[in-house]
């Protein structure tokens, strides 16, 4: 596979990765005996997920093949399962869909979600007849077996060893159960220093102290445990090093506790980016795990590190493209400036402007990709309502900064979606809305509009959705009506921000883990403090959140919420592009000269790549080739060439493209469309008296 100078940086870091890890990726042959199959009453283990995808290779040989891409740090294998008519084949010739679970390692859940897929694509004939799958059930293995080891702990790193505190030993103060109840809690002790408060009301629930409002804090916060190296802190030196979850390059974050030496570092990750590379078939991926891209579309509003409404080209370059170094130009305008110094058949894209005059990464989602992310999470709360899985709950985070979703659709350039399956249920509040704006409402404001509203209905409107006070209504009003700011992009900032607290002052997800607790778990997702005497810090409290307790429902729930969520993905599987030679044709114009004509359709939903792969270049273009039998011998191409590419296709809409040929001892011509990820075809025209049919 040939890799753009564009992506060179990509495969350094991962020949570091692999340098530094000792990775090898090999086919993995199956050698354990068969567990039984899974039955979706419990959690199962990333051993016991292995197993299972060794059983179901081993019943269907054929149609599945199992690939080891990494070893993780704990010694736990990444296994991908292949399903689909291309296994074992050198050249593919169908899209793939790529479906990770658990990158963050701490759902359980979302791997019994990827064990579920697996099971209803071998079920569905239909779901191979033109695609591949690769699922992989568990990308952060290490940290996911966790989940059945006591004590109970949830804990995002995988088992690299890091020097958290950075002392001369490693991995020697972690959490500890003080109490022997199997969890690792918190501790609560009251000191005059501590920032924290029980909550009014409810007393299990803490909330900071808020000085603004003359509240004093009682007690200071710990993970349960000893400061087992005697050196003041608590806890600060855990086993684990990288969440892999946000170990991935794009908005990549270095030098934190838990985010890799850098990009890739870690052999987890080096191995989904290897063979997400290596498979460049892959038209779609689909992550099962924290966020879910299939309710809430991306939002943007992140800052970055430039404003594509207005770039100044440097002196030395403004010259050379007919501009003014003294005033600012859209991404838009620069496109259009370049675009005739291009040599011919050079496509001039955002992205190749953006890289050449040094403008940094794109950080929020492309306009024309938010249109399908829209439309496909409209059909999804229908499809959710009619299972009668619609009810309210608490909102699922956006993607983090370094993670796979982000790197897989800004540096890939296919669809990506996610789903959570399933977050605690919403507690009614007791406040009332006071504005009735919502950041979705405020997406669809006019500039005059939003001035409309005036600050005092804007300033509790930013009350409401926890805004901070350094963002004075004034401010906002100032930003729309001089253009540096619009509605549209106010609410994609808010919708980054944390959700408010309440009313009270209770964390929203705590408060929902209580109510959920006390109703559904018979109180065992919540530690009621109890006094202990603890070794350094005398009179303390334990008790708390149960560890997983607000991620993981019951076993109980497992199926059901599986098949009300997971047949999903087979329905975003149909909307994939699909290319096809539509109609061909050939009209003779004398003297054994030929006019040829091909329509090409992309007969999915989703566009041919999607606006983001057009700007970074990843997916290479569909070729159509003019073929003969004898390797187009005595034919001449008086206009067009004998392979032409095809950089995009919206979804439903095809292209026509035009071939003057002198053939006067051609029968006719085999016309091939070959895409790397959007399907190939093969059509042979006489040209004796027009198109033939499909070979």
């Amino acid at each position: 596979m040939s890799i753009t100078s564009g992506r060179g940086w990509l495969l350094a870091v991962l020949a570091v990765a692999v340098i530094g890890a000792g990775v090898v990726i090999e086919a993995q042959k199956p050698v354990s005996p068969a567990p039984p199959p899974v039955a979706f009453d419990r959690y199962h283990s990333p051993q016991e997920a292995n197993a299972a995808l060794i059983t179901i290779n081993k019943a269907n040989p054929a149609a599945t093949a199992l690939h080891r891409i990494a070893t993780s740090p704990g010694g736990i294998d990444l296994t991908v399962l292949e399903i689909g008519p291309d296994v074992g084949k050198k050249i593919r010739k169908r899209p793939a869909m790529f479906v990770v679970a658990n990158m963050e390692g701490v759902l359980p859940l979302s791997s019994e979600a990827a064990l579920s897929l697996a099971d209803r694509v071998l079920a569905d004939a239909s779901a191979t007849k033109s695609l591949t799958w690769f699922i992989l059930p568990n990308g952060n293995p290490d940290a996911a077996t966790r989940y059945f080891r006591k004590p109970l702990i949830a804990d995002e790193r995988n088992a690299s060893k890091w020097n958290d505190d950075m002392d001369d030993q490693v991995d020697e103060d972690g959490p500890d159960d003080l109490d022997g109840n199997g969890l690792v809690t918190e501790m609560r002790v009251k000191d005059p220093a501590g920032e924290w408060m029980s909550v009014e009301g409810e007393p299990r629930l803490m909330r900071k102290a808020d000085p603004a409002k003359g509240e004093k804090g009682v007690y200071k916060l710990y993970s349960e445990g000893t400061d087992n190296d005697g050196d003041g802190d608590y806890n600060e030196d855990g086993p684990g090093g990288a969440n892999i979850g946000i170990t991935f390059p794009h908005l990549f974050h270095p030098w934190t506790a838990t985010g890799g030496r850098w990009p890739g570092s870690e052999p987890e990750t080096f191995g989904i980016m290897k063979f997400a590379i290596d498979h460049p078939e892959i038209a779609m991926t689909f992550a099962f795990g924290a966020t879910n891209m299939c309710l809430q579309p991306p939002a943007g509003g992140r800052q970055g590190s430039f404003d594509a409404t207005a770039i100044k080209i440097p002196e030395q370059m403004a010259s050379r493209f007919g501009a003014d170094p003294g005033r600012t130009y859209t991404m838009k305008e620069i496109v259009e400036l370049i675009r005739p110094l291009a040599p011919p058949g050079f496509e001039i894209t955002e992205g190749i402007v953006a890289s050449f005059l040094g403008l940094g990464a794109v950080v929020n989602p492309m306009d024309e990709d938010l249109k399908f992310y829209k439309e496909l999470s409209d059909k999804y709360k229908e499809f959710l309502k009619a299972g009668k899985l619609d009810g309210k709950r608490l909102d699922p985070p956006q993607p983090k900064d370094g993670s796979f979703e982000l790197w897989s659709y800004y540096h890939l350039g296919v669809p990506t979606f996610t789903m959570d399956l399933w977050t605690l249920p919403e507690v009614k509040s007791d406040e009332k809305e006071k504005t009735g704006i919502t950041p979705e409402s405020l997406e669809a404001m006019t500039s005059d509009a939003f001035v409309a509203l005036g600050e005092t209905k804007i300033a509790a409107f930013l009350k409401e959705v926890g805004a901070p006070d350094s963002i004075k209504p004034a401010m906002l009003l100032e930003g729309v009506k001089s253009g540096k700011m619009t509605p549209k992009q106010m609410a994609g900032m808010l919708k980054q921000m944390p959700k408010p607290k309440d009313t009270t002052g209770a964390d929203p997800k705590q408060k929902a883990l209580l109510a959920f607790s006390d109703k559904e778990l018979q109180g065992k997702g919540y530690v009621n403090w109890t006094p202990y005497k603890h070794p350094t810090l005398g009179d303390v409290e334990l008790g708390g959140m149960v560890p997983f307790a607000d991620t993981t429902p019951p076993a109980s729930m497992v199926k059901t919420l599986l098949d009300g969520q997971v047949p999903w993905v087979l329905k975003l599987a149909e909307r994939l592009p699909r290319l096809s030679i539509l109609k061909s044709d050939v009209q003779p114009k004398g003297a054994g000269i030929y006019a040829v004509t091909v329509w090409v359709e992309n007969a999915g939903y989703l566009p041919f790549p999607t606006a983001m792969g057009k700007k970074n270049l990843h997916v290479p273009p569909a070729v159509v080739t003019l073929a003969t039998k004898d390797n187009l011998k005595g034919v001449t191409f008086l206009s067009g060439k004998k392979r032409t590419t095809i950089n995009a296709i919206d979804g439903g809409r095809s292209v026509k493209l035009e071939w003057l040929v002198q053939a006067p001892a051609v029968p006719g011509f085999e016309v091939v469309l070959e895409s790397a990820n959007a399907g190939v075809d093969v059509k042979f025209m006489n040209l004796a008296g027009g198109p033939g049919g499909a070979k």
